[in-house]
């Protein structure tokens, strides 16, 4: 599909010189919106901000913008920068934002979808779920609240659904209330608020309480009419918001205390956030910010130069509470663009900026971003298809090691790491040797590398084939790992998945196998490598592995000592001239029950020696790593 933005002008706004683009899709008169950066405050700040605007229903106008509190500039549209070629940009009404991670998620709920992004805004993939409302979170698992029905069929009950946040997977699906809006996670708990918002005048007024271990509905707890938010504070109470029905049952904020309501609040709520000691909400009606203590739950004395700051405005929506400011937004008439307004806690207000439609969602981030600092397409340019870093060198015993790259005395783990990366990284053309079974080797690129639909990566060796017989020859064939970096922290301790090659349902091959060398056992040598087989840097007397064996593959052929060459999906298996045999397809990776995972991209690449063949003189099967190369970038 063809991208059809175009750039027309530039020009300067309050001494920001930016690009400004007025952008047409591919989708008829479809028009995308501009990204424009303002500069509204001198006072530098730690961080940013992303402001979810909800947009108007039918009128695809969601738009995430993003405050710079490093530099003062607010960018309206941040999103659409950010991702060019998405089309109709984030879709339908934005619901929920959150990060999770070193993501970040929008629910999108008239588009169906929960959008997943980089912590740039950066477009990653989409999950589709009906009609979604909100989103909770516990280690790697996602909780996303929603109708399932519509106001056609308001007795449908709603549902939550499990995703896994590696895969972006829906993993388990529980029936709740009806129309089920913002949950929550205490322990191994979810709380989720029933809130019948399509039956009108017979609202639901129950909190769905679901047990993580079996996701299953324990019991719903009775707690008011129409519950729409929920938070927990430090206490680990719940403070649900229930609206009442508009008319006869009035507002209030009800507090729970082990499962049990044990305090009333009545009043109005349209938003709450809770920081430390005090749960600041937004009282609509009366245009009100008030403060209450979490402790005792009376009005806090904090709110002392707070309660007035809403009266000037139209419509207070959105809030959100952090050390150092309070961050309320005005959705003034709902169709036209609103304002972030951010106040000390003094009750003065700091700045302000203007805003997409309905600005309702608010979410804080650590890293300041700058639009053109660092955008998808300059990345892009900087990219290279080599290795950049090697995170690990954990050899078995076998006749390279301490050679391979070569050992001397005082090296470490880090420094035989960097002798790797000397050798293999950026098309270095040296040679790796990860000894024996199970000995491996963990690096990455100095990007992910994308799932897309053809091969991804090729992964370089020795290996040969006979003259003449090309279905024998030497193959020492390595496994191959891929994680993401579900954690964000740059290093390899997340989840990892096996490439599934040719052999791994063959009934020979063993899974989950484990093997101990011990320094103390390194005593056979063949007359061509005479120094130690052991890893003379690792401290530890033995080392264990666990992983996959493959059976033996070694033949006699005219005298000679060969290895058949497995179909597909190994490293150091096929001559690197076979540039299809030395190829993969991050389509292949499975979890350890051996089922399918879709792995948007991936960060870090581990290879492991997959035979345990010891051909005497001429030694063990060792794979050898040369290089490797992200296929979707080109190369010099």
């Amino acid at each position: 599909m063809h991208n059809c933005r175009k750039i027309l002008k530039s020009f300067t706004i309050w001494s920001f010189t930016i690009w400004s683009f007025v952008l047409t899709s591919c989708r008829g008169d479809e028009v995308i919106y501009p990204t424009i950066g303002t500069h509204v405050m001198d006072e530098v700040r730690e961080g940013g901000l992303y402001v979810l605007c909800e947009g108007n229903m039918g009128s695809n106008k969601a738009r995430l913008d993003y405050m710079n509190l490093a530099t003062g500039t607010y960018y309206a549209n941040w999103y659409g920068s950010q991702n060019p070629t998405q089309l109709k940009e984030l879709g339908d009404v934005g619901n929920d934002l959150k990060q999770h991670g070193g993501r970040l998620y929008a629910v999108i709920n008239c588009s169906h979808k929960v959008e997943v992004m980089d912590l740039q805004a950066r477009h990653i993939a989409k999950i589709d779920i009906p009609n979604c409302r909100y989103l909770a979170f516990k280690g790697d698992k996602m909780y996303v609240s929603a109708y399932v029905g519509s106001v056609a069929t308001p007795e449908l009950l709603g549902s939550v659904f499990e995703i896994d946040t590696a895969t972006l997977a829906v993993t388990r699906e529980v029936k709740v209330g009806h129309q089920p809006d913002e949950l929550c996670v205490v322990d191994d708990k979810l709380y989720v608020c029933n809130s019948g918002g399509y039956l009108t005048n017979r609202y639901d007024s129950t909190l769905s309480v679901i047990d993580l271990h079996s996701f299953t509905e324990l019991r719903k707890i009775p707690v008011g009419l129409n519950p729409t938010r929920v938070r927990v504070d430090d206490q680990k109470h719940l403070w649900v918001t229930c609206q009442g029905n508009y008319a006869s049952a009035k507002p209030q904020i009800v507090i729970l205390k082990n499962e049990q309501p044990v305090y009333r609040i009545p009043t109005p709520c349209a938003n709450i956030s809770l920081l430390g000691a005090n749960a600041y909400v937004i009282d609509a009606e009366n245009k009100e910010l008030k403060v209450f203590s979490t402790i005792d739950y009376q009005r806090s004395p904090s709110e002392r130069g707070l309660g007035g700051v809403l009266s000037s405005m139209e419509h207070p929506y959105a809030l959100l509470a952090t050390s150092d400011a309070l961050y309320v937004t005005d959705a003034k008439n709902y169709v036209s663009s609103g304002v972030l307004h951010c106040y000390g806690y003094d009750g003065r207000e700091r700045w302000r900026a203007s805003t997409g439609d309905i600005p309702g969602h608010l979410c804080r981030v650590t890293q300041a971003y700058e639009l053109y600092g660092d955008t998808t397409s300059q990345e892009t340019t900087r990219r290279s298809p080599y290795i950049s870093r090697v995170y690990e060198y954990l050899p078995a015993m076998g006749q390279f090691v301490n050679v391979l790259p070569k050992y001397e005395e005082g090296d470490d783990a880090a420094s035989m790491c960097r002798k790797c990366e000397q050798a293999i990284a950026n098309n270095a053309g040296g040679m790796v040797c990860l000894g024996g079974w199970g000995g491996y080797i963990t690096f990455g690129f100095d990007h992910p590398v994308e799932n897309k639909d053809s091969y991804d990566l090729r992964i370089l060796g020795n290996a040969f084939a006979m003259s003449g017989n090309t279905a024998y020859g030497s193959s020492e064939p390595g496994i191959v790992l891929v994680s993401r970096d579900e954690n964000k922290n740059g290093l390899p301790d997340d989840r990892w998945y096996e490439l599934k090659g040719s052999m791994y349902d063959d009934p020979a091959t063993r899974h989950n196998v484990t093997k101990t060398y011990s320094r103390a056992s390194d005593t056979i040598r063949n007359p061509f490598h005479t120094q130690p087989y052991y890893p003379q840097w690792i401290k530890e007397e033995s080392l264990t592995f666990t992983g996959a064996l493959l059976p033996p593959q070694t033949e006699k052929i005219s005298g000679q000592s060969v290895q058949r060459i497995l179909d597909y999906g190994y490293v150091d298996n096929k001559p690197n001239s076979d540039i299809e045999g030395t190829s993969f397809d991050i389509s292949w990776a499975v979890d350890t029950e051996g089922k399918s995972i879709s792995l948007p991209c991936i960060d870090f690449i581990r290879i492991y020696t997959a035979v345990d063949e010891n051909n005497g003189p001429t030694g063990e099967l060792s794979t050898e790593i040369t290089g490797a190369i992200d296929l979707h970038i080109a190369t010099d």
